[in-house]
């Protein structure tokens, strides 16, 4: 089909005068069909060429009248046949083992088979690629290399190496890949926003810790030294220095009164303004992050990783390709943290799975689901509320490096150009548009705002161990100095008695 032979026959009864011009074509030499021709143009000595009129290759050359081409497709599943492949790639939504975009591509195959006329028979396959340990190529790659189709129902990604082994004849789908999940409190407290800690960076937390203590001993030297000097100066204990420490920090004012001399009032007013410089800052982050849009929740792989999101993923072989191939080290530790620990007998979510199953646990919250992201978006916009549809927050995509997928041919096929050309023209009528449309669910759109939620247990949880921590020390100290009272008595009464 790519070829531009050209005949030259002389004319019928033109005695040497005229010549016909003849396209010669084969609209499938390796399928060992007929060679055509057709007088596309006519020379002769007086007039020279003379084409004939609204000539086109394209338009002669178009109608395969019926020819039956072999095709090759991705759905993994058990037990088909060739004739299964098209009732199953043309019934509306979505079918056990195929994905959005081979939908799509089967949508774009159909139009190129209706508008040349022309039947296939098609293999199917499991994968996309893979290699056995001698290098042999599986998968529909691996039938495309080895020329064994003529046609494919699915775009692969367009990387480098693969310009060099296949035709590329139309750049079809952007692969938007991802983790899907809902943000909810629990996931918002673990990234550290519902942490009381959080404002404050753990060095700030550590000199601040450092100068509290500092001013303590500060306090208890000083009034140590003023004792000695000033007869009447009472001389605190720890613990009294202590409680006014926490009573300045807290801007509640001191348990006693302030000591006459300058050097502790110094002290005191100095702990004070400091408290009150970093309350300001603690209050405004505090305050900023409530009215601030909600948390975007994480996003890189490693934050995937360490969050307590459960993980899931489509449950096609691209993803089982993916893990078992794949060399990029943050992925690996995804593999080994969340993937290969086993979840039998758990009431949870399968690591592999298809989207009706997944969606309801990411209504749920606490999990993600790893998909082509156009796979679930119509069973969320039907299951999530209003509201949950704005907590929908995507993650990076396991495939970050590849976007674009393209649909191909055998390298030379001589269907290249002729199909080119076809789809280019459908694209200018706004017929991709169209389908393109049909066969990819935009995302829901939040139409309704954050919801405001309440503050739970696991954000105050610090403040209740605090409490529970004082109450602890607190009793047990009373269970000790009652001992040392009991001890003290007994000692003065035997004291007495002797």
């Amino acid at each position: 089909m790519n070829s531009d032979v050209t005949a030259i026959a002389p004319a019928a009864d033109s005695m040497g005068t005229s010549y016909d011009l003849l396209d010669i074509y084969a609209p499938g030499k390796h399928l060992c069909k007929d060679v055509y021709q057709l007088k596309f143009a006519e020379w002769n000595k007086y007039e020279g060429t003379v084409i004939i009129p609204e000539f086109s290759r394209f338009n002669s050359r178009r109608n395969f009248n019926g020819l039956r081409l072999r095709g090759v497709t991705v759905i993994d599943r058990d037990n088909l046949t060739s004739d299964d492949v098209d009732g199953i790639l043309s019934a509306p939504g979505r079918e056990q083992g195929v994905v959005f975009f081979i939908k799509y591509h089967y949508a774009l195959l159909s139009m190129l088979r209706e508008y040349h006329n022309f039947t296939i028979k098609y293999r199917i396959a499991r994968g996309w690629a893979g290699r056995l340990k001698s290098g042999y190529r599986l998968g529909l790659l691996g039938i495309l290399s080895r020329n064994e189709a003529d046609v494919a129902t699915t775009g692969v990604f367009q990387r480098l190496n693969r310009h060099a082994e296949f035709d590329f004849i139309h750049h079809s789908w952007e692969f938007s890949a991802g983790f899907l999940y809902r943000m909810t409190p629990l996931l918002r407290d673990s990234s550290g926003t519902g942490s009381f800690f959080t404002p404050f960076d753990n060095m700030v937390w550590m000199v601040s810790a450092v100068t509290i203590i500092a001013v303590l001993l500060v306090l208890k030297l000083a009034s140590l030294i003023i004792t000695r000097l000033k007869r009447y100066e009472p001389n605190s204990s720890f613990i009294t220095y202590a409680v006014d420490i926490i009573a300045t920090v807290a801007q509640q004012g001191v348990s006693n009164q302030v000591s006459n001399r300058v050097s502790i009032r110094i002290i005191i007013f100095s702990l004070l303004f400091l408290t009150l410089l970093l309350y300001n800052y603690y209050t405004s982050s505090v305050v900023g992050s409530l009215l601030s849009s909600p948390g975007k929740g994480p996003q890189t792989i490693k934050e995937i990783t360490d969050s307590p999101l459960k993980l899931s993923f489509l449950d096609i072989g691209y993803h089982k390709v993916l893990f078992t191939e794949t060399k990029d080290p943050s992925i690996r530790e995804m593999y080994r943290k969340k993937v290969q620990p086993s979840r039998e007998g758990k009431q949870t979510i399968p690591v592999f799975t298809d989207v009706l199953t997944a969606v309801p646990y990411l209504k749920h919250g606490g999990y993600a689901f790893h998909c082509e992201m156009t796979e679930a978006f119509q069973d969320i916009a039907n299951q999530f509320d209003a509201y949950e549809i704005c907590e929908l927050r995507t993650g990076v995509s396991l495939f970050s490096d590849l976007k674009l997928l393209g649909m191909i041919l055998p390298k030379r096929s001589m269907y290249t150009e002729l199909f080119k050309t076809t789809l280019m023209r459908a694209q200018e009528v706004g017929l991709i548009k169209r389908t393109l449309k049909i066969h990819r669910p935009e995302k829901p759109i939040c139409q309704v705002g954050s919801r405001i939620h309440p503050v739970e247990l696991y954000s105050v949880k610090m403040a209740f161990s605090v409490l529970g921590v004082g109450f602890g020390v607190s009793l047990i100290l009373l269970f000790i100095e009652r001992l040392w009272y009991n001890s003290v008595l007994k000692r003065e009464s035997m004291n007495f008695i002797n």
